[in-house]
């Protein structure tokens, strides 16, 4: 599960310009599911529905569920799951926000 990671990321440096948004794949069958998700968890930032997998296959999403990390310019600075232990995404979004 990497909602908690994403949330200790969101603390630390939303108020820098990071912006985190989760994707589902549509695993979780309704939107209503998903809110309820999202509430129970106390998740403090963006998760998006995907029913018909539309956005995971324009994007190419390949792991599920997905985190994007957006610096405060807009750009994608990088996307997959934030336990991968081959990427530093902490190097990457400090890099992107100073």
């Amino acid at each position: 599960m990497m909602e908690p990671q994403l949330v200790s990321w969101h603390e630390k440096w939303s108020k820098q310009g990071l912006v985190i948004i989760e994707i589902d794949n549509g695993q979780i069958d309704s939107l209503d599911e998903v809110e309820t998700h999202v509430a129970d968890r106390n998740i403090p930032f963006t998760v998006l529905h995907d029913k018909g997998g539309a956005v995971c296959d324009r994007y190419s999403v390949r792991a599920y569920p997905s985190a994007y990390l957006i610096d405060k310019g807009g750009t994608v600075i990088w996307e997959g799951h934030p336990t991968d232990p081959s990427v530093n995404a902490v190097e990457l979004i400090q890099a992107a926000l100073a």
